[in-house]
């Protein structure tokens, strides 16, 4: 068996070195530039803007030019005077809307929230996908950790099992403490597998995710870069952690993406209501146009222009008119209510991130610590184990508590990252020295 565990090292080994190292800001980088789900809001991001202007330019003077020509039949003639052949016209035409109950330019500040949606969307996906990829991320270093864990814990079941094997032969330990430990050493090539096969699948998973092959190599995340950040985190008192949690409550309300959104919803249900409203009053056209004609007998053409003020007013059906009026206040006072859900929604999102940012922290000491006492208490086991001083239940129990400690501690570290990934997304930022400025 240590044949095998040593020829995987040194197959792993050689993997590593062949490998690229996939840092996790190369690993972000990439998520944003091959994301489908991103790509296609970059695009809507930039439809939305040429609807915006599309909406702005029927607020300036529209022209059309048109030009005609006309043939008549032998014997279809013009009425009195000489017979026409042929007529020759062109002109042009410029319109202006003056008062349209708002509609225009109601319509173009519509559009223009519309567009800052559309942004909010874009940034809503991008954190979305940055927080995705660092899941996926410390998902592999976890199970790459654990799967290290495993291959300690077999190694360790390994070298038991040999001690056993040696006090068994020379009767000072039972068949029944051998076949336990045989059990156990059993039991943990169950687990390394299952560790194994996560570990793969993890994998795959970022790769996917990413749009690359899957012989990756992942750089560790060093904790060293947030002992300060940690020290000061698990220190904090419960006046702090409000104080913190206000900071951080104040800077979503500016950046949060999902909040901007709903605020311009309402906003674009509010201007709703005064256009659906504009439809009770009448509209006001003013219209210029110039024509040139021209006879096949006549020399010269004749110009003629008209300028013209249209005046329109709703009469009926006014039944519509009131329905729609109705509809778009309803529609509002919905808005009104999402934005609120959402304000409220975000803001406990944002408490619980905190807290829990604040519980991983502390969480990462308090099992630094139980590993420290695990791994001493193990040793010590181990040699009075091989000394025939303790039983092979306290051994087993020994090594029960060393492999949880290990696990605990490994998970603490990634909820910790994770719980850090949750809050700036929350908050609506990228970069997390916005948050550590306020935990320095």
């Amino acid at each position: 068996m240590r044949k095998i565990i040593l020829t995987v090292v040194i197959i792993a080994f050689c993997f590593y070195l062949n490998a690229e190292i996939l840092t996790l800001k190369d690993a972000k980088e990439i998520a944003l530039k091959n994301n489908p789900d991103l790509l296609a809001e970059e695009h809507a991001k930039k439809s939305a803007k040429y609807d915006f202007w599309n909406s702005t330019l029927s607020l300036i003077p529209s022209a059309s030019l048109d030009g005609t020509y006309t043939e008549y039949k032998p014997g279809f003639g013009m009425g009195v005077g000489p017979t026409a052949d042929e007529s020759r016209s062109y002109g042009y035409t410029i319109s202006q809307p003056i008062f349209n109950g708002g509609k225009i330019w109601l319509g173009s500040r519509i559009q223009n929230d519309a567009a800052k949606i559309a942004d909010a969307t874009y940034i809503n996906k991008r954190l979305e996908t940055i927080a995705d990829v660092e899941s996926k991320y410390f998902s592999v270093l976890e199970n790459q950790d654990l799967l290290e864990t495993a291959q300690k814990d077999l190694q360790s079941s390994e070298i038991q099992l040999e001690i056993a094997k040696v006090r068994y032969e020379t009767g000072t330990l039972s068949k029944a403490d051998y076949l336990q430990l045989q059990s156990q050493k059993a039991s943990k090539e169950v687990s390394l597998i299952q560790i194994e096969n996560l570990y793969s699948i993890s994998r795959i998973e970022l790769a996917n995710f990413l749009q690359i092959p899957p012989d990756y190599t992942l750089e560790t995340i060093s904790l060293d870069l947030y002992e300060i950040y940690l020290n000061n985190i698990q220190s904090l008192d419960p006046v702090q952690v409000k104080e913190l949690i206000s900071e951080v409550i104040e800077i979503s309300k500016e950046k949060n993406p999902s909040l901007k959104m709903a605020e311009l919803s309402k906003a674009i249900n509010k201007k709703s209501v005064i256009m659906a409203g504009g439809n009770f009053l009448p509209s006001l056209n003013l219209s210029y146009s110039k024509t040139w004609e021209k006879y096949d007998y006549q020399d010269d053409y004749e110009d003629s222009e008209r300028l013209m003020l249209i005046a329109s007013v709703p009469i009926f059906p006014i039944a519509d008119n009131a329905a729609g009026f109705a509809k778009a206040k309803h529609d509002y006072k919905k808005s009104y209510y999402d934005y609120r859900s959402a304000e409220d929604g975000i803001e406990l999102g944002l408490k619980s991130s905190v807290l829990n940012l604040v519980a991983s922290a502390r969480s990462v000491y308090a099992t630094k610590k139980a590993l420290e006492f695990a791994e001493e208490t193990y040793l010590q086991m181990e040699e009075r184990f091989r000394n025939n001083i303790i039983t092979t239940s306290n051994l087993l129990d020994a090594e029960v508590m060393l492999t949880s400690s290990r696990n605990q501690y490994t998970k603490s570290i990634y909820d910790f990252l994770r719980a850090r990934s949750s809050l700036l997304q929350l908050m609506g930022v990228e970069d997390e020295q916005i948050l550590m400025q306020y935990l320095k």
